[in-house]
């Protein structure tokens, strides 16, 4: 392509004309060449014209190689029962393991038993469980020995190299067999029974690292029953802990189990504060629908890396932490900022599980746990907006009621003219009105005598908003992102105000969270 010289006249064409010409010459011009490339094939062409090439690095050499000879382990397997045959401590007894444990706190279904018995029942029922995973898991299978055992030997970069190829590897084996049964899916739409049956297979065909890196807090895990733990296991917090620091994302809550395995987290910041000392932290958490560009709008804002692609939605939470720059330290009055992304609300996935219920668990603990949340908003639906406040009003006001005093910025994505200050400013009136019914109709529920939003937490209509233009070219899933999205938001403005206002409000919260730690 690069040889032809092609000149395409405007005059007298409108842009649907000109548009089609484009495409019918670039199709002529591809039908005569062979624009398909492995990346195999792209090195060896850099390598040819000069180029280093990080394959050729000795770490990222043994790091493939490693990678290549699990995925060959995975591939011996039936893709929809690699998990349970692979990796058989997140299976069915672990998500027993997770009932039995919230009925603990919930006690829901006491009936006429006393309280201490009915928690002595649960904790024995809990214990039978672990062992039966146990009996499962151990001893550990040629996949998770092996995993395991590189990422204890093996140094930092290598151990970098290793993970980017298992996600790649990984990726690439279950992605053509997903797109299969979605297809399957959407012919089935109408017959209930063999749409379960798809959507059990996609659930179980959907495998990646997160599930390996999953598969070892559940080893963590599961030991707390052996009285003698090996050294080996002991130390697995600190491979999540290292990999933190080297800025990978780690799970923090488990999105199929929808639970968050305390011992194995706790047990990681445990391994952070030995490994970078008691330090500051910020936490700043997003919540939004799914597929609205929430883990794109934070990888754009801060270079983070969690996962984004059209049509595939992050599942649970996933935390990364950002060293704060020695000159902001002293200003803002923290170290790190620890970023959670957390999936969205509405999933398809969960339209026959509760879902309402779901979300509502979901936005409590995303804004619990967070100093600060990102609201996303995706479009101006009026129903899609109205559900995604109702969720945070009411979240907001769960949190009032325990003395938790998050914040909170919402940012309105996919709003035509997002430049148009005028818009803006009624779109901003609009948001305001709606917030405060919402949160008239969530005091209800939540049987609290407040009347508008501002009641609930400190909110500024003016500061607290901003507006992003389109992220999606259509509509998600299966819509590709704009290509032009992350470079947009960095050379506008919008991103820059809502960096400043962010961190605003950082420095103001702590300054708060300061002067109360005096007072008290």
């Amino acid at each position: 392509l690069d040889h032809q010289n092609i000149k395409i006249g405007i005059k007298n064409r409108n842009e649907a004309e000109l548009m089609d010409q484009l495409i019918k010459m670039i199709r002529d011009l591809l039908e005569g060449s062979n624009p398909c490339f492995s990346l195999e094939a792209c090195a060896d062409k850099a390598r040819q014209h000069g180029f280093v090439v990080d394959a050729n690095q000795p770490a990222c050499e043994t790091a493939k190689a490693k990678a290549k000879e699990l995925v060959d382990l995975l591939k011996k397997e039936k893709l929809s029962q690699i998990k349970s045959q692979l990796l058989p401590l997140q299976g069915k007894l672990w998500y027993q393991w997770c009932k039995k444990d919230k009925e603990l706190t919930r006690l829901q279904e006491k009936g006429n038993k006393s309280i201490e018995h009915h928690r002595s029942q649960i904790e024995t029922e809990k214990k039978a469980l672990r062992r039966k995973q146990l009996e499962q898991a151990f001893p550990l299978n040629p996949l998770m020995k092996s995993f395991l055992g590189f990422l204890q030997a093996q140094p930092s970069d290598t151990k970098k190299y290793f993970l980017q190829w298992m996600k790649f590897f990984m990726d690439e084996l279950s992605c053509g067999r997903l797109e299969e049964l979605r297809r399957d899916y959407h012919k089935l739409w109408t017959e209930i029974l063999r749409l379960d049956t798809v959507s059990d297979e996609i659930n179980d065909s959907s495998i990646g690292l997160e599930h390996l890196l999953r598969e070892v807090g559940q080893i963590y895990e599961a030991l707390e029953l052996m009285t003698s733990k090996e050294d080996n296991f002991a130390k697995l917090p600190e491979i999540a802990a290292e990999l933190m620091v080297s800025g990978y994302p780690v799970e923090l809550m488990d999105g199929d189990a929808s639970y968050l395995p305390l011992r194995w987290v706790g047990a990681i910041f445990d391994s952070l504060i030995e490994r970078l000392g008691d330090k500051r932290v910020f936490v700043l958490s997003v919540l939004g629908i799914q597929s609205s560009g929430k883990s794109t709008l934070l990888n754009a804002m801060f270079g983070l890396q969690f996962n984004v692609s059209a049509g595939r939605c992050t599942r649970g939470a996933f935390m990364q932490l950002i060293p704060v720059g020695q000159e902001l330290q002293q200003d803002l009055g923290f170290d790190f900022v620890l970023v959670v992304d957390t999936e969205g609300l509405r999933a398809i996935e969960m339209a026959n599980k509760q879902s309402l219920n779901h979300d509502k668990e979901l936005a409590t603990f995303v804004i619990g746990v967070g100093n600060m949340t990102v609201i996303n908003i995706f479009g101006e639906n009026p129903s899609e907006m109205q559900d995604v406040l109702q969720i945070a009003v009411q979240a907001f006001l769960r949190m009032k009621k325990v003395h938790l005093s998050p914040s909170c910025l919402f940012v309105h994505q996919n709003v035509g003219e997002a430049t148009a200050k005028e818009q803006n400013m009624e779109g901003q009136r609009r948001l305001q009105e709606k917030l405060d019914e919402m949160t008239r109709v969530a005091a209800q529920q939540e049987f609290c005598d407040v009347s508008s939003f501002s009641d609930v937490i400190g909110f500024d209509v003016k500061t607290h908003i901003h507006y992003f233009a389109h992220l999606w070219e259509g509509n998600p899933p299966m819509a590709p992102p704009n290509p032009t999205y992350s470079h947009n938001a960095h050379t506008e403005l919008k991103l820059k105000e809502l960096k400043e206002t962010l961190l605003h409000e950082v420095k103001k919260k702590c300054e708060n969270l300061i002067e109360l730690q005096k007072e008290q």
